[in-house]
């Protein structure tokens, strides 16, 4: 007795009812036999524009203050020892639940602190900030953006924020 197989035929394809197979290319890494394997290049980038900043030093240390200032009570609102209705005046909706979702998954263990911070004025009535915070024993980043404001309670608003 002899048995044969008989082959089944692939599944359709998705819209002509055809079978699809895999296309397959061959790839080389080594130039062919009489190829002079010249590799072609790409233009090198240009340089990014030089940033200019017009802030005066006053300026940015204001900025300074201001931000540490408001970046310092968040960081006390995510420790649970400030409510967060605090921040309202200080940062955009957006940013306001981003940093409440930030406390509700965050368990305390130790209160978190600055340990460095760096501030950049790319443009005149902008900041952004860099900070390293020491959380819980590990340095943990903490990145935002902040706008002047013409409020003159608050002076500036924080309108991007990130914690790494």
């Amino acid at each position: 007795m002899t048995t044969t197989l008989a082959a089944t035929p692939p599944p359709p394809g998705p819209a002509t009812g055809t079978a699809t197979r895999p296309r397959l290319r061959r790839m080389t890494y080594e130039p062919g036999p009489g190829a002079t394997g010249a590799v072609a290049t790409l233009p090198l980038p240009r340089p990014p524009a030089p940033v200019v900043t017009t802030a005066t030093p006053a300026e940015t240390a204001h900025a300074h203050r201001s931000t540490g200032r408001i970046l310092r009570l968040a960081l006390e609102v995510l420790d649970g020892r400030r409510p967060p209705a605090q921040l309202t005046g200080h940062m955009t909706a957006p940013v306001l639940r981003y940093w409440r979702a930030a406390t509700q998954q965050r368990t305390v263990r130790s209160p978190a602190r600055f340990t460095r911070m760096r501030l950049c004025m790319p443009q005149p009535g902008v900041a952004e900030v860099a900070v390293a915070c020491a959380m819980d024993g590990r340095v943990r980043a903490l990145a935002a953006r902040f706008e002047r404001t013409d409020d003159p309670g608050s002076g500036w608003r924080c309108t991007a924020l990130r914690l790494g």
